[in-house]
């Protein structure tokens, strides 16, 4: 009895173990369930930051169709794909906002407008003299083609080489005729997407304004007497009064729009030919509530000048306007492009944090002659160089000389360059760039260690200067401080 009671026992224990394994095994399996319904949520996700572009092009010599996004007021390339042999094309693009895109040519004529929204698809066909928002769209690009078509002959009249002949005598007439057109579009705009719906709305404003600036200079001829004409201001219509007005342009919904920044510069340019006043920067701003738009007009001008003397003189005039991380990116791309640092030349300045986080600038230091030591805690000649610095630091001691190092370390090896700073004992003045910045891209570093050297007046007198460990640069000094 005892002997069977052991069996029984031993069946049951082998029953609940197998019972555990099977439970065991189930949850296992409903964990990797999980994880795999995790998965592919997550890679759905991940999917859904995604817009695809694509269609058919039946023009003739064009190879390759080019998507841009509009940032800032303007077109900026993101992608460019070849035209099937079957003759079509097509883009996967990752959309953090909801926005304007445009599709299409090189040249900005040659492109129309889309809009995109993560997981959003939309196709546009490229025909050989015009381009077609299809039909497989989604009701946003719908509703904006239903614009489009209404508008395009509009456009077209005021800038296209068939409409040469239209001049604003016929121009004027027809275009004001289009506004009710206009205004009843408006009206009918519904979407169940309420942002598109209102973005919608200020394009067909801001399309019929931007288009009647352009009217102001379109390229005509008189058929009459084959010359080019314009209209005077006198013969401006009477909506061109109520087009501009200082009270406008309070936010900056303007530069969501492809032609954004042009559109500031035709319209401040409008707004003072009706002052009768000369076109400068300041007039400009004047005409302008928002500052990140005035930030646009001023970097336009900056962008047009062909010294950096002048580029440098429009940024620090108008500093106070540029203030976003986008202003400084393209501020940088134009101090890069201009700066030639010849002997003689106003330095390009720079601005980084020092050990403690407080931001210093090169120009901090006007009246002094200044040494830049341009170094990376991962470079060896530069590590190499320390001790001759140290050394040439002391012996300049109390005189009108003061040396900055600029690290080049990247921001993971910011612990490793305050501990080299101990090490080492580098005085001086200690600033952290984070990376290969504006400072490598405006002096065309290409290697380091870089030493320079700037004059009492922020000119430069070496952007290539002797390294410490040469008595050259000892005696460059001394001869700076001479003078």
């Amino acid at each position: 009895m005892v002997r069977n009671n052991r069996v029984l026992l031993g069946i049951l224990c082998f029953c609940f173990l197998c019972a555990e394994v099977c439970g065991n095994n189930r949850s296992e399996r409903a964990d990797q369930e999980l994880i795999s319904i995790r998965d592919r949520r997550s890679k759905s996700k991940e999917l859904n930051v995604f817009a695809e572009v694509k269609g058919l092009v039946s023009r003739d010599k064009m190879q390759e169709v080019g998507l841009y996004e509009v940032i800032d007021g303007g077109e900026t390339l993101i992608s460019k794909t070849r035209v099937g042999k079957n003759g079509w094309y097509g883009f996967s693009v990752e959309v953090t906002d909801p926005g304007f895109y445009t599709v299409g040519g090189e040249k900005t004529s040659d492109r129309i407008r889309i809009y995109l929204e993560a997981g959003m698809n939309a196709a546009v066909n490229i025909l050989e003299d015009t381009l077609v928002i299809t039909s497989s769209n989604s009701l946003e690009n719908l509703l904006l083609a239903r614009w489009e078509s209404l508008f395009e002959p509009v456009r077209r009249r005021v800038d296209h080489m068939d409409y040469i002949f239209f001049t604003y005598k016929e121009l004027f007439p027809y275009y004001m005729g289009f506004l009710p057109q206009a205004e009843a579009f408006k009206l009918k705009i519904r979407c169940q997407n309420r942002s598109f719906e209102e973005l919608l709305k200020q394009t067909v404003d801001y399309d019929v304004e931007y288009f009647a600036l352009r009217a102001l200079t379109a390229i005509k001829i008189d058929r009459t007497v084959r010359k080019g004409c314009r209209p005077t201001l006198d013969e401006y219509p009477s909506y061109y009064k109520t087009l501009v007005t200082k009270d406008k342009l309070k936010n900056a919904d303007l530069l969501k729009q492809p032609y954004g920044a042009d559109y500031l510069e035709k319209y401040t340019t409008l707004a003072l030919q009706q002052e009768k006043r000369k076109q400068t920067i300041a007039d400009q701003l004047r005409w302008v509530p928002c500052d990140l738009l005035k930030a646009e007009i001023v970097l336009l001008h900056a962008g047009r000048a062909r010294k950096y003397e002048k580029y440098d003189e429009i940024v620090t005039c108008f500093s106070k306007y540029l203030t976003t991380e986008s202003h400084h990116r393209r501020m940088d791309e134009l101090s890069a492009k201009l700066y030639v640092g010849f002997k003689g030349a106003k330095a390009a300045n720079f601005t980084y944090p020092d050990r403690n986080g407080k931001l210093v600038s090169l120009s901090d230091f006007k009246g002094k002659v200044v040494v830049v030591d341009v170094w990376a805690t991962w470079c060896g000649p530069c590590r190499g160089e320390i001790p001759s610095l140290v050394k040439l630091e002391e012996e300049m001691h109390g005189k009108d000389v003061v040396f900055i190092g600029v690290s080049v370390d990247v921001k993971k090896d910011h612990k490793k360059w305050l501990e080299a700073l101990d090490k080492e004992g580098l005085k001086g003045v200690q600033l952290f760039a984070d990376g290969w910045s504006q400072i490598v891209k405006d002096y065309k570093i290409k290697g380091i260690p870089r030493f320079m050297v700037f004059d009492r007046e922020g000119k430069v007198v070496s952007s290539d200067a002797p390294r410490p460990s040469d008595p050259a640069l000892k005696a460059l000094l001394e001869a700076e401080l001479k003078k």
